[in-house]
């Protein structure tokens, strides 16, 4: 059930970096980064890897050196099989992709930012607590009375898609069509897709535009409390001093941020915290008799699981880090998921702990001026439902149904399902 850490024998330049078992289950190559060379340069890819905590965190923070301008390596996860038949699609039928917070530097990233961190400031994320209360309650009154669910899509996935639809002012009736969507965003990210789901992905992708360039032309005319409106009314200062209106490429770009960031990690990560609470009972025990430490929990979930394991930067000169000479126009692949078990700052870092005293200290939202924009409704969320969660699905355990099998993606990690049984409360 648990993760099988077992020390890789073949040398680092022998290793696929892209290969997709390794992609499943990393800590071992993490380990052996960390110890052998924290800063390595693959010789297959010319890709430098970054695994340790501190420097990862260096390099996060230099948003001038360490670039975020890295959209061609988003689109299709660093693979070199986007086929053109794809590019044709999204061309003739979508919008075209731009540049705007992820994979943006600054001032052009701080121009959005600062206008989409006003959809998430404290109070409207702390407002949420009680729709977020009644939509785990709901959530959790389709499967009750059947004694077991499949937690990733019974569970996990529906809160967060819920939660950002009615946040971004979206009919929360369409589910399914953003749960397809942003499946279709996290292949995307994969590193693994076919030339052929490439080709289906940018045929979801176009829909999703069309969907939301219709919403947004609704809320433009009739505008309501929601971000929807806002990115359709609102005027702000682009890179340029230029006061105007985001046009719909911009609009759209933003709005596919905020679904896959609001939707595929936060599901992830409560995918994983009932499964680590279920591999360790005593962890369960301590949590279900004091639910003060829900919090440090998810915080220690977190650390492991880390959704967001990877993400790519760009040097945008020669540089070093860690004593590494950097070439300018290289790619780096920062591994928070390796970070988060860097034995320098974790102590028996792969054991789950929710009494950790540094649990927080985790790079699971990212660092620096890029740092994860839906942080604090994802906590939200979290600290909210599981509370519910284990005051009404009591004694979860494990069925006999499972494989435990982690999606492989360059950016992105997560167990595709879990079955669970349990006592109703």
């Amino acid at each position: 059930m648990s993760e099988a850490i077992k020390p890789i024998e073949d040398n680092l330049e022998e290793i696929n970096i892209f290969d997709q078992e390794l992609m499943k289950c990393p800590h071992a190559f993490y380990k052996k980064l960390r110890d052998e060379a924290p800063v390595y340069q693959d010789p297959n890819t010319g890709i430098f890897q970054v695994s340790k905590h501190e420097l990862i965190c260096e390099a996060a923070r230099n948003a001038k050196v360490f670039s975020n301008d890295f959209g061609a390596l988003q689109r299709d996860g660093g693979s070199d099989v986007y086929p053109q038949e794809a590019a044709e699609i999204m061309e003739k039928d979508g919008y075209p992709a731009v540049n705007t917070m992820l994979t943006a530097d600054p001032p052009r990233h701080t121009k959005y930012r600062s206008l989409v961190d006003k959809a998430f400031t404290p109070k409207r994320v702390s407002d949420m607590g009680p729709a977020i209360e009644e939509k785990t309650n709901f959530i959790i009154d389709q499967f009750i009375e059947d004694g077991k669910c499949e937690v990733a899509t019974q569970l996990a996935q529906p809160l967060p898609i819920r939660v950002i639809a009615e946040a971004l002012g979206a009919s929360t009736d369409d589910y399914e069509f953003f749960r397809i969507s942003s499946q279709a965003f996290t292949d995307q990210l994969s590193g693994t897709s076919t030339p052929e789901e490439h080709i289906e992905i940018a045929k979801k992708l176009v829909k999703f535009q069309q969907y939301f360039a219709e919403r947004l032309d609704e809320k433009a005319k009739n505008p309501t409390d929601d971000i929807l409106s806002d990115l359709a009314t609102l005027e702000f200062e682009d890179e340029n001093d230029v006061t105007r209106k985001m046009e719909t490429p911009e609009q759209l770009s933003i709005i596919q941020q905020l679904l896959v960031a609001g939707n595929a990690t936060t599901a992830h990560s409560i995918t994983e915290a009932i499964k680590l609470l279920i591999e360790n009972p005593d962890q369960m025990e301590l949590v279900v008799n004091d639910h003060s430490l829900i919090p440090n929990m998810i915080e220690e979930s977190l650390r492991l699981l880390t959704p967001t394991n990877n993400m790519w930067r760009i040097a945008t000169e020669d540089t070093e880090l860690g004593g590494v000479a950097i070439p300018a126009g290289s790619a780096l692949l920062l591994r928070y998921g390796s970070g988060n078990r860097d034995e320098d700052l974790f102590e028996n870092p792969d054991k789950f702990d929710v009494t950790r005293k540094n649990a927080r200290r985790h790079v699971a939202f990212g660092q620096g001026i890029h740092v994860c924009l839906g942080m604090n409704l994802s906590r939200k969320e979290m600290y909210t439902a599981f509370p519910i969660i284990l005051d009404r699905l009591k004694n979860m355990r494990f069925t006999e149904k499972n494989d435990f099998n982690y999606s492989p993606n360059v950016l992105l990690r997560g167990l595709d399902s879990l079955n669970i049984e349990f006592d109703k409360a």
